[in-house]
């Protein structure tokens, strides 16, 4: 009897040990079939590397294996990362010889040269996710990656063979927080996966540090966060704010309030969506996506008329005839700036009515080059009223990440041996245009890609969008080019060969 009991107890026994073989073997089938979904999630990333018919296809195998001659490289969704590389220009943080903290008068990139790709025909990036389109957004990022690794690119958009005489990168910088917010670990990974030794540098963690730098009672102070819409529904910046805080100052407090600059890149770079200074008149909801009366996601509040203190020049106003107003479109630079800071003030007041706005991170490549209007708006609002006057800190500080980012490139290119030997005027300079060769393209008469269709492409396709070309008064407004002449003159020197 005592035998067959334990013999009995073996059967179960092995009847369970059988059973967690199973259940081991269906857990480890389902984490591999979650891997593979995962990895084919981007098909790109494995075409880019296997697939020699693909358009994007780049030949990793023979990448070049001494890097120190090769250019830096950095993109932006459109020219606003320029501000990030004059800042990288311009850095003096170092001395030259011994390559250690201590300014000496010379530039300390001045041996370097860069690679600059603003995607412009895809920008706003801030935009992606509000229209589900998340994933969409890393593609591309991928392919703004792919770009500045591989060789090539187009003379003109009707070419159809691309040149072949660009040279490959030894480090990348994502001069935009939207891209860095929603793709660094993305791309870092197909980088890994390609097998290429080539570090990507993100702008988010860089300025996250910067702004907590001697911040004296935290715990009493709010920092802001200007931002893309994408940017801050990353909610990027306040975790690496938070992350980053709690490492200096253990378990305090710290404040963090983020407002998006809805159409504010785009009205910076002159998207048609957000801007038009050929029209006087409200447009419709197929050709103006900014702020409105009325509007479902960003109304304008008419309580708030005197914390906007728009510029009437840039309303496009339609009313009744008892002058109660039905339409009032943003079409300026300075509206949308001022449009921004007003509710980022209503959000500080929503939720932090007892501490103190002391810093604001510019936490869009765009934003740097109007930080005079940002902080004149804010001083306007604090000298409105008492409660505003008791919220703004009076000597309100402006973060812009580009210099902490310039440092951590600076310490990277120190650490690895790659300093260059080459000039800033050896740089290059690429954008991204509309693929008239593309049948399935939807380009406009003013050559843009529409809202509906550029926010209406999906993941996977393979086809080329956008042809990416030098940087040519063609596909630069004339505006925008006389704002990098007073803005970052010496990065329009190297754009310009001036």
């Amino acid at each position: 009897m005592f035998i067959n009991l334990i013999e009995t107890t073996l059967r179960k026994l092995n009847q369970i040990v059988s059973l967690i073989a199973l259940l081991s073997f269906i857990l480890f089938s389902a984490c591999q079939n979650d891997s593979k979904v995962s990895n084919q999630k981007f098909k790109i990333v494995s075409e880019i590397a296997n697939v020699k018919s693909n358009p994007f296809y780049i030949s990793t195998a023979n990448y070049p294996k001494d890097r120190k001659k090769l250019a830096v490289g950095i993109f932006d969704s459109g020219t606003g990362g320029l501000t990030v590389l004059n800042t990288i220009y311009r850095l003096d943080h170092y001395n030259n010889n011994s390559k250690e903290v201590g300014n000496d008068g010379l530039l300390d990139f001045s041996a370097e040269k860069f690679i600059y790709l603003a995607d412009e025909s895809n920008m706003p990036y801030g935009r992606y996710d509000a229209e589900g389109k998340a994933d969409f957004l890393r593609e591309l990022i991928i392919k703004d990656v792919r770009f500045l690794l591989g060789d090539n690119y187009f003379n003109s958009p009707i070419d159809d063979k691309p040149q072949t005489d660009k040279q490959e990168v030894k480090a990348i910088v994502i001069a935009c927080n939207t891209a860095t917010a929603y793709g660094l670990e993305t791309v870092q990974d197909a980088v890994a996966e390609w097998g290429l030794d080539v570090p990507i540098l993100g702008i988010v963690d860089a300025g996250s540090k910067a702004v907590l730098q001697e911040l004296e009672n935290p715990s009493n102070k709010i920092i802001g966060v200007l931002a893309t819409e994408g940017t801050c529904s990353s909610n990027g910046y306040p975790k690496s704010i938070i992350k980053n805080h709690k490492e200096i100052f253990g378990d305090e407090e710290i404040a963090v309030v983020q407002q998006a600059g809805i159409g504010l890149a785009g009205a910076i770079d002159g998207d048609l969506n957000y801007i038009d200074q050929n029209t006087r008149a409200p447009r419709d909801a197929n050709s103006y996506q900014g702020p409105d009366i009325g509007h479902a996601k960003y109304p304008l509040d008419p309580l708030l008329w005197e914390s906007y203190n728009f510029d009437e020049k840039g309303l496009l106003i339609s009313s009744t005839e008892k002058g109660k107003l039905i339409k009032a479109q943003l079409n300026s630079v300075d509206n949308y700036i001022r449009y921004m800071v007003t509710h980022m003030l209503e959000n500080v007041k929503a939720q932090y009515n007892n501490k103190v706005l002391s810093r604001v991170i510019l936490g869009c490549t765009h934003y740097p080059y109007f930080e005079d209007q940002i902080r004149e708006h804010f001083l306007y609002l604090k000298n409105l009223n008492d409660e505003n006057n008791r919220l703004i800190d009076a000597n309100i500080q402006f973060i812009d990440p580009s210099e902490a980012l310039a440092i951590e490139l600076y310490e990277y290119l120190k650490m690895n041996d790659l300093w260059g030997e080459s000039k800033n005027e050896e740089s290059q300079f690429y954008i991204s245009v509309p693929n008239p060769l593309l049948d399935e393209n939807v380009i406009n008469s003013k050559g843009e890609f529409p809202y509906d269709y550029k926010y209406g492409r999906n993941l996977n396709s393979n086809l080329q969008y956008v042809k990416i070309v030098p940087f040519s008064d063609e596909w630069i407004k004339g505006s925008i080019r006389d704002r990098m002449k007073l803005d970052i003159p010496y990065t329009y020197k190297m754009i310009y060969r001036q």
